[in-house]
Order: structure tokens, then C-alpha cells, then sequence
């Protein structure tokens, strides 16, 4: 990420999850396949923490799709930079904060020219792209960018436990073929 972006995010006052913990970001340059989670999570020192990061069980799902595929680079991001947690309890963002952090995802979006963007999970999906179906894997083709929405890592794990190896194998033959158009 540009210093430029970078700074632009972490100094971003535009709602007040800022208050809450300084934005997590990913400190990749490059990235052909980018992940959209939907919120930070709470860390002890975000400057040395990543989005979906491999000490949370999502990360770690994330990354085990990672690691079945060779000659990619991935960056990590969410849609709402900071946490957004209310009376010590992490809770979903609002519409509010998602308008506020869309420009962030915009502009990294732009910097990196993904082929390949996966939505993680619906509020994720419906808010970039319009989209309430995560569960066809459909890939959406807006300008350059390839769009995939996908359950988010934690529902898969929560509520699909048996469905973890099909998901990471969709996931990996997602990437193998639209990744490589």
C-alpha cells in the first residue's frame, strides 16, 4: 500500500470506531487476490497486526487456502478499518461506518488492481456489490475486477464444520480459474 493510502486510513477520523483501536492493515505492496472481511478484530498492538490474521481461526482458514496455492500474492483488508465494539463487546458495524470505510476500500482497490476480490460473508457482499448470494460462489465482473462472495471463514467454521474441506477446495479452484483468465 502507498504510504499516501496508508497514512490517509490510519489518520481517518470520519467516524468514531477510530476511537476504539487504530485501523489493522496489511503491509503487502502487491496483491493479484484480495480478501474482504467485514470488521477489525480486538488486538493487543494493531501496528503489528494484520486483517485476517492466522492468530484468529478465520485467518487461519484463510491462510490454509493460501498455502494450497502457489504463485499468488494475497493482501487482506476489511470493509471497516477500525473495531467496532460497543460497551466492551465487539458488534457488527453500521451502514454509517461502512459508507465511511468504503473510500479506503476503493482506493486499495485501485492501488493493487486485484484480478480477483473474495467478499467475505454477506453483509460484506451485499454492501460492494449488491449481492445477498454467498452461497454460488458466482463470480461478478465489474470493470477489471473480479468479484467472488463467498460465507465468511467463521460461518463455515461455526455453523459447517464438515463443509471446511469443500469450502477451501471451491475457494482454491475460484482463485486457479478466474485468477488466471
Amino acid at each position: 500500500m502507498k504510504a499516501g493510502t496508508r497514512k490517509l486510513i490510519q489518520q481517518c477520523k470520519k467516524c468514531s470506531l477510530h476511537n476504539n483501536q487504530p485501523p489493522l492493515l496489511d503491509k503487502k505492496s502487491k496483491a493479484d487476490i484480495i480478501w474482504v472481511g467485514l470488521s477489525a478484530v480486538k488486538v493487543d498492538d494493531p501496528s503489528q497486526a494484520t486483517p485476517l490474521s492466522q492468530c484468529t481461526r478465520s485467518g487461519e482458514l484463510i491462510s490454509r487456502i493460501e498455502n494450497s496455492i502457489d504463485s499468488f500474492e494475497f493482501y487482506k483488508t476489511n470493509l471497516v478499518k477500525c473495531l467496532p465494539i460497543e460497551k466492551n463487546k465487539i458488534r457488527y458495524p453500521n451502514r454509517t461506518e461502512m459508507n465511511c470505510c468504503h473510500e479506503h476500500l476503493q482506493r486499495e482497490l485501485k492501488e493493487y488492481k486485484p484480478k480477483v476480490v473474495f467478499l467475505l460473508g454477506k453483509q460484506v457482499a451485499e454492501f460492494v456489490i449488491g449481492s445477498k448470494n454467498i452461497s454460488s460462489f458466482k463470480p461478478l465482473k465489474i470493470g477489471n475486477v473480479t468479484y467472488v462472495p463467498v460465507h465468511h471463514p467463521s460461518y463455515i467454521l461455526v455453523y459447517q464444520r464438515k463443509r471446511i474441506s469443500s469450502y477451501v477446495s471451491r475457494i482454491s479452484r475460484a482463485i486457479k480459474k478466474v485468477a488466471t483468465l
